[in-house]
């Protein structure tokens, strides 16, 4: 079973904050389009991913990537309540993409998953006893602001959200520098990913298709296009169309190359589609671009 973004009605609130308990936890083996975090408020229960199964209980702290098939179940006689927070890379906006504690929760998001140290399944990170009480605020914050649904409350919880993603981060930050080789395969991680971002300044002339960066950065292309918009805040076909427009514009300025060639030397193989995106880019026509500048 696929969730998709269609899940979340409201394109301007990119996110869907959820409360469950008991039955409502449990679920069949299934996948998602978009990020998902839980936190165990109380009791326990059984969480499967990959292939692993383990044993969460109040404090622990799940992240389960795009695509990735996992499913939660209950123990016999166990209560357990949870907050689920389901969201897209939207929510992420610039401020935040700039917090070096986001990079940590990146690495939860995307790295935990994939890593088993200790006989442990991850993504499961035991928040400590402060993290706890400042993590378990923020989602008080958030019931109560679910509950009044007073004016702005959906900027009131995107806030407290982020707030949420950051303090994640931290922990994991923590966490990683008590646990040698966590943070090197973060690191390692990190490294394949920018010398994807490299292939595509190298390549941009050129076409260059999405699953060729993503296999540079040893991801699937749908995990590398996610992980992709959240680093650099814009999509793998928007980040090429700017390389390829800034281009565009030196040689404009620079050389007295015809437009037509210009196109073609920079990556675009439709003349039409190059004047049209050039145009929304600018606001001005290549030729006119030339002669201003």
């Amino acid at each position: 079973m696929l969730y998709t973004e269609q899940e979340f009605a409201d394109p301007e609130f990119p996110f869907k904050v959820e409360i469950k308990q008991g039955l409502e936890v449990a679920n069949k083996l299934h996948a998602h389009s978009f990020f998902q975090i839980s936190y165990i408020m109380k009791g326990t229960c059984l969480h499967r991913v990959n292939g692993r199964e383990a044993v969460l209980a109040k404090g622990d702290l799940i992240s389960i990537p795009p695509m990735s098939q996992h499913q939660l179940e209950l123990l016999p006689d166990k209560d357990v309540e949870l907050v689920q927070i389901d969201f897209m890379p939207a929510l992420l906006d610039g401020s935040i993409q700039s917090y070096g504690d986001l990079t940590h929760f990146v690495h939860v998001a995307f790295i935990r998953p994939f890593l088993d140290m200790n006989d442990r399944l991850l993504p499961q990170l035991t928040l400590t006893y402060e993290g706890q009480q400042r993590v378990e605020s923020i989602i008080t914050e958030i019931r109560m602001e679910l509950d009044r649904r007073e004016a702005g409350y959906p900027l009131v919880i995107k806030a407290a959200v982020q707030r949420l993603l950051v303090l994640t981060g931290r922990e994991y930050a923590s966490y990683a520098d008590a646990k040698q080789g966590t943070g090197g395969a973060a690191a390692a991680s990190r490294k394949f990913f920018e010398e994807a971002v490299a292939y595509i300044h190298s390549r941009f002339r050129e076409e260059i298709k999405l699953q060729d960066a993503a296999a540079r950065a040893t991801m699937s292309p749908a995990y590398f296009s996610t992980m992709f918009k959240l680093f650099k805040g814009k999509s793998f076909v928007e980040y090429v169309n700017e390389l390829r427009l800034g281009e565009a514009m030196r040689l404009l300025k620079e050389t007295d190359m015809g437009v037509d060639g210009i196109a073609l030397e920079t990556g675009f193989n439709n003349s039409t589609h190059f004047y049209r995106m050039f145009k929304k880019t600018t606001g001005l026509t290549p030729a006119a671009y030339r002669r201003k500048g």
